[in-house]
């Protein structure tokens, strides 16, 4: 059986959070700390409202981690990827 959609966003957001904590803890792709803490605090937000079974309605979900990323990380980071794939599958859940 295929997992819920709430289900993928959980696993996706747990595993960028993992990449995002893993990058603040030991930096290699010059990002900016306070970003990457934005990251970890907003995926955490998202994984809290998930276990809790509270998501906002869908029109009301943000989006400014896939801006912050977008707008201020290098094209090539590998992180990027992980980050907009969780906000994503957040928003859709």
């Amino acid at each position: 059986m295929e997992p819920s959609r709430r289900d993928r966003a959980r696993e996706l957001i747990q595993v960028a959070l993992v990449e995002v904590e893993a990058e603040r803890r030991a930096p290699r792709y010059q990002l900016a700390p306070a970003q990457l803490d934005t990251c970890i605090e907003t995926l955490r937000g998202y994984l809290a409202a998930l276990e809790r079974g509270e998501l906002p309605p869908k029109r009301e979900r943000a989006e400014g981690l896939g801006r912050l990323v977008m707008d201020s990380w290098p094209f090539d980071v590998p992180l990027a990827n992980a980050v907009l794939q969780a906000e994503r599958a957040w928003r859709n859940a």
